[in-house]
């Protein structure tokens, strides 16, 4: 998938607004303040990404780089623009070829007139989507009326609220009830409030709090009182057997799967973002005397970022090689459940650990907000989450591959440690299948193979990301941060240390040889790392003060100061 959407020519140039600014987060202290900065900087995007309803519904390549690029410069722009965009837009456009009558709609998306939702999960039922209690029931004339039976069935998460100073209208997810029978659950139409601000009849809005140190946006709960539907609220079929309820359902949620992938895409950019922001301020600030040396020439300091850095190199080949791989498997929904759940947990599970890492690296000062690290590292935490959570979608994968349901790629070079350690695991886990009583479903299995899950797939995802990137390298594709051999090496070395056991039990290497080869690794992409730390294509994304001394200073001189009064000296009298 060849990309001409630039990280720099496309978003330099917004970044100069005022809005853009990072005084301006400091100046909005009320809540529905944030909010609204988070919409003005959605509104900013849109014009800069200039994205299409066909982009969105063909998933063309600038719909994949927006998510792989943009998530650093405003967590909660950049949520509400992805629900706006795949989830909405995306499930509306799937209906367009037999349902001409939304084109209007989608025009008013797609110039962001209308800001668009997506409401399924509801506060009794996560992930249980099968089981939701929100109804849409058939009157006589064919509309219908929808309703939030109890508190359970409230919708949970995507924002609702007037705050987005527009017109709002959602995706609803509800049990079709037709003549008393239950139709299974279906996609409707719903707008939630009108341009002035105003709520539509029967829908009520709860903010939740604002999540710790997340940029603002409004999420929030969600009811509907017997609110009123015309009958083209209904996308997808009205009667049919119970094959085609499942089919328009999968069919509604299939952007869901979409988000899995594309959400996930985020965090090679935030784990190059933020290893260059550490690895800057490393360089910056020295210890010991009389000669004070940079805290990046300890490898405790310089070891974690080039890990960091490695893994942002290779995760952004793997993006790029899972893109087009999951549209070639349009139609086959399994497979693409594989392609976006291995890269997901893969690359989220890294990602968590390795920020929580470099934020401790980087002092006090790692901790706030405005030095950037700390602040995506925990918005991430809500992409662990959202589309599917991480885990839960590694018991479902693991479950299935082990069951012989279905199976991710196979390796290209078997013979490669990182494939020679992922077929032993998962051998491994057969073995212990074969030994259970009670089946898949059984205590035993619960017990024995379910905490497995997340390590056989992160195995699977190591691998596969390991392959895109050399397969990268070897083929010369420069898109995205440079890829050599250096890299690679450690990104292979972190992977294995992190499983020292199975190579040892092996007889693959010793404990001893496993460290030294660790440190041959890191060692030997030491000379590249300070072209690494101030690659000048991601300073438009960087407005952490502590990465300057000059930018450091002028951040606190624009803070509240207080002052006593001056102090002077006074003779005493004899």
């Amino acid at each position: 998938m060849t990309s001409q959407f630039s990280l720099v020519e496309s978003f330099a140039p917004i970044l100069q607004e005022p809005i853009w600014h990072q005084h301006r987060d400091l100046e909005v202290t009320s809540v529905e303040a944030r909010i609204r900065l988070a919409y003005e900087r959605a509104r900013s995007l849109i014009k800069a990404v200039g994205m299409t309803t066909e982009d969105v519904r063909s998933l063309k390549p600038k719909f994949w780089d927006f998510h792989r690029h943009a998530f650093t410069l405003d967590s909660g722009a950049w949520t509400i623009l992805t629900i706006h965009w795949n989830l909405c837009m995306g499930t509306i456009a799937s209906f367009l070829p037999e349902r001409s009558d939304l084109l209007p709609l989608l025009r008013a998306l797609e110039q962001f007139e209308i800001c668009g939702e997506f409401l399924l999960t509801e506060l009794g039922h996560g992930l249980d989507v099968r089981n939701l209690e929100t109804t849409a029931t058939q009157q006589a004339d064919g509309s219908f009326v929808l309703h939030t039976p109890n508190s359970r069935a409230a919708k949970t998460m995507p924002p609702s609220s007037p705050h987005s100073g527009m017109a709002r209208t959602a995706i609803v997810f509800a049990k079709l009830v037709v003549a008393g029978k239950d139709h299974g659950v279906r996609a409707f139409i719903v707008p939630l409030n009108d341009a002035s601000g105003a709520m539509c009849r029967g829908v009520t809005c709860t903010l939740f709090p604002v999540r710790p140190g997340a940029k603002a946006i409004d999420h929030a709960s969600t009811t509907f009182r017997h609110v009123p539907l015309p009958a083209e609220a209904l996308l997808g079929n009205l009667h049919g057997s119970p094959k085609d309820e499942r089919k328009d359902f999968m069919r509604a949620i299939h952007r869901v799967t979409v988000g899995t992938l594309c959400l996930s895409t985020s965090n090679a950019t935030v784990l190059r973002i933020s290893g260059c922001i550490a690895g800057r301020y490393s360089a910056k600030r020295r210890v010991g005397a009389p000669n004070p040396v940079p805290i990046l020439s300890f490898s405790t300091q310089y070891g974690p970022i080039a890990r960091i850095l490695a893994h942002a190199a290779v995760f952004d080949k793997y993006a790029i090689e899972a893109m087009p791989l999951f549209i070639a498997n349009d139609g086959n929904t399994d497979m693409q459940n594989v392609i976006a759940g291995i890269y997901k947990a893969t690359v989220l599970d890294y990602t968590q650990k390795a920020l929580s890492e470099l934020v401790d690296r980087c002092g006090w000062q790692g901790l706030y907000a405005h030095n950037q690290i700390s602040e995506v590292w925990l918005a991430e935490k809500g992409n662990n989450i959202a589309e599917g959570d991480f885990v839960v979608l590694c018991i479902r994968l693991a479950s299935e591959i082990l069951l012989g349901r279905y199976a991710p790629p196979k390796p290209r070079d078997p013979h490669c440690l990182l494939a020679c350690h992922e077929a032993g695991v998962w051998d491994e886990a057969r073995q212990i299948l074969a030994s259970l009583q009670g089946g898949h479903r059984g205590e035993e299995f619960n017990a024995r193979l379910l905490p497995l899950s997340l390590p056989l797939v992160r195995a699977t995802g190591q691998r596969m990301a390991y392959e895109a990137a050399k397969d990268a390298m070897v083929h010369g594709n420069d898109h995205g941060p440079g890829m050599t051999p250096q890299v690679l090496a450690v990104y292979e070395s972190t992977c294995i240390m992190e499983d020292q056991s199975w190579y040892v039990e092996n007889g693959i290497m010793s404990r001893r040889e496993l460290l030294d080869r660790d440190v041959d690794a890191v060692d030997s992409v030491l000379p590249l790392l300070e072209g690494m730390i101030f690659d000048p294509a991601v300073d438009a994304f960087i407005n952490a003060p502590m990465v300057d001394q000059d930018r450091l200073a002028a951040f606190f001189s624009s803070l509240p100061s207080f002052q006593g009064p001056e102090t002077g000296y006074i003779q005493a009298k004899l």
